[in-house]
């Protein structure tokens, strides 16, 4: 009889946490031979990623290549048989990627962030009686911004497990949507072998190269696509209060995932201008060598009003890289508690700035705090930990063969 594959739906593949972590995910369930399939519901950086570890079927609204349509769908617009033909078409594809996926042999879907509420709503009605696993790393903001409450309500009245990412993620869906506590797992996926196989290969000196910052730099940093949750405005509040206190010291303040493309950038760009520290904050656009400057912070600043639990605290962590972070923004303070850098008050200004302060003018202390990071996450987050229990979770509604080399 022919293993049931899992069905893993993502909601695109930008370069982003959420997409990050799945990717990790499937490319060590690859090497335990698991059957797997992803729906790809929009394309991104990591596409190519994705195909190197597992076949996909694209569900695109629009051509991800950006194309418009050939000149005939023009002429039929103009004489208002455009939607009919529209319609037409988008059913053709409709029918086309449901006969894909239901030759599958697909025996759980595997949904990746709760963006995907809608796509399972609308469009994967044939798969409603299948198990479902739901992995969220979202919270309030997020989920109005992804997803709709209808669409959600019904996604998580037919999950069967849902993984959190952090304990405040877990908490937020157990008491807003009631989902049952006995269904829940908490736990999060790093791949810190391969992180520290890409840390002994990673080119150092890029902000001095690329940005000709002093060599005797103490970079804080901050990294994410830029937006009003990621706090960016907040990090260029924190920025001049540091660098105001702390000069003559060449303290500068280092963004990773800032770019042109990003809604808020020129009025992030305008700030910095106007507070007189385009010398001091640089704005790096998105990246995949972003581990390459992570690499050089001093300081991860974690400056998001709210972020589930991002994995770029744990890779700051591996680096042995202190953080500072807001209480009530997330689930990064239960990593970092009083040991591994500073929890303060929810958008204190001051308190980050303080913590910061006390951070840039003690060597010893980033190196204390950064080692016992790197300590947590080994202990916390041991990745064969995290994929066995990822795949007793999965075994609970298909069964799996894993390969007995990877079990050893």
């Amino acid at each position: 009889m022919t293993q049931k594959k899992i069905l893993f739906v993502c909601h695109d593949a930008n370069r982003a946490g959420s997409q990050l972590l799945l990717l990790q995910l499937i490319r060590l369930l690859k090497e335990r031979g698991v059957p797997m399939h992803l729906l790809l519901c929009d394309g991104g950086e990591l596409e190519k990623d994705f195909e190197e570890v597992i076949s996909i079927t694209r569900f695109y609204h629009q051509n991800p290549d950006g194309t418009t349509l050939p000149l005939t769908d023009k002429l039929l617009k103009k004489v208002s048989l455009y939607k009919l033909y529209e319609e037409y078409t988008v059913q053709k594809a409709n029918d086309r990627i449901i006969a894909e996926l239901k030759s599958q042999n697909i025996g759980l879907l595997f949904i990746n962030s709760v963006a995907n509420a809608t796509i399972y709503h609308d469009f994967l009605q044939f798969f409603h009686d299948l198990p479902v696993v739901l992995f969220v790393h979202e919270l309030a903001m997020s989920v109005k911004i992804y997803t709709y409450e209808k669409h959600l309500n019904f996604l998580l009245r037919k999950t069967d497990h849902l993984i959190a990412v952090a304990q405040a993620v877990a908490n937020f869906y157990v008491k807003k949507y009631d989902f049952p506590l006995r269904n829940v797992s908490i736990f999060t996926l790093i791949d810190h072998a391969l992180i520290d196989q890409k840390l002994e290969r990673v080119q150092h000196g890029v902000l001095e190269k690329n940005y000709k910052i002093p060599e005797e730099a103490i970079v804080i940093g901050g990294c994410g696509n830029a937006e009003w949750r990621k706090g960016n405005d907040i990090f260029n509040w924190i920025a001049r209060k540091v660098i105001q206190t702390t000069s003559p010291l060449p303290v500068f303040f280092v963004w990773v995932g800032a770019g042109p493309q990003h809604e808020i950038y020129e009025l992030i760009q305008s700030d910095i201008r106007l507070m007189g520290l385009s010398d001091r904050i640089i704005l790096i656009p998105p990246t995949p060598q972003v581990l390459d400057y992570i690499n050089r912070f001093d300081v991860l600043l974690l400056s998001s009003r709210e972020d589930p639990y991002p994995l770029v605290v744990l890779e700051a962590a591996l680096q042995e890289i202190p953080v500072i972070c807001f209480k009530d923004a997330g689930g990064a303070p239960e990593l970092i508690e009083a040991d591994a850098g500073f929890v303060v008050p929810f958008l204190d200004i001051d308190a980050a700035a303080e913590a910061a302060i006390k951070l840039v003018l003690d060597p010893a202390l980033r190196e204390s705090l950064g080692q016992t990071a790197r300590q947590k996450v080994l202990a916390r987050h041991n990745t064969l930990k995290s994929i066995g229990n990822i795949e007793a979770i999965i075994q609970k509604f298909i069964p799996l063969q894993v390969s007995e080399k990877q079990n050893q």
